[in-house]
């Protein structure tokens, strides 16, 4: 029984091993699709991979802030990337060789202005995403993303002074990049390759007119903030009836 137990914890962890990557203890998740920042959607877990399906895109008209990081690759996310780009941007390649010390980079990217994005989300212009979200506590909002640049594109992340997200079409969103000088420059997340992402959770508390908002924006291991909550229906209870 014991012999069986250990064999079963043993493949649990290889299989969820393969699942997730870990850089400065934030959880990121391998991933082969095409995905853009800010987008809401669920987990979809299998065997040996795991897929997010995208089922809303929010509109956000103002730019969002970003955080960049920039990280060499090593043999598991130079893996992530060679897998993932077979399904997405041609013309990317990146040579890995674990022996050098100064080795291939990529961009992980991470949504830096909460606030914003907090914001769009309670906008009459997102009511029924918002509503989607209220109904559907195990859909999150898609945070962080690691992606890989050809050469030049790496290089002006890298000397960018700030980087936002912006809508470029209709609920198409790309990087914009501004330099020194205040100079713009668009990469659409379609040249890029993609093969990591974060999600967050909602978190919910009702105002004082009975109206539920997301007031934060939490990662799956972290709890939400004192007196509100992941379950948009556990926030509709605490209600006190006396003060009506």
């Amino acid at each position: 029984m014991i012999k069986h137990l250990l064999i079963f914890t043993g493949l649990f962890l290889t299989l969820t091993s393969c699942k997730t990557l870990s850089f400065d203890q934030v959880t990121q998740t391998k991933t082969r699709q095409q995905l853009q920042l800010g987008s809401i959607g669920t987990d979809k877990d299998f065997l040996l991979q795991q897929n997010y399906n995208i089922t809303a895109i929010p509109k956000y008209d103002d730019p969002i802030k970003l955080a960049v990081n920039i990280k060499p690759f090593n043999k598991q996310t130079h893996k992530a990337f060679t897998k993932a780009k077979e399904l997405q941007a041609l013309g990317i390649n990146i040579v890995f060789i674990d022996s050098i010390p100064n080795k291939s980079q990529y961009i992980q990217l991470q949504i830096a202005d909460k606030v914003a994005v907090i914001q769009s989300l309670n906008t009459k212009e997102n009511n029924d995403i918002k509503s989607y979200l209220s109904n559907n506590r195990n859909t999150n909002v898609l945070t962080s993303l690691s992606i890989a640049l050809n050469q030049k594109d790496l290089e002006r992340v890298k000397s960018a002074e700030a980087v936002y997200l912006v809508e470029e079409a209709y609920k198409s969103y790309a990087l914009q990049l501004f330099d020194a000088n205040k100079n713009k420059e668009i990469i659409s997340f379609n040249q890029v390759v993609v093969f990591e992402y974060k999600t967050s959770h909602c978190c919910w508390q009702e105002n004082n007119k009975y109206q539920l908002n997301i007031v934060d924006l939490v990662s799956e291991f972290n709890n939400c903030p004192n007196k509100t909550y992941r379950s948009a229906n556990r926030a509709k209870k605490h209600i006190n009836y006396f003060k009506l």
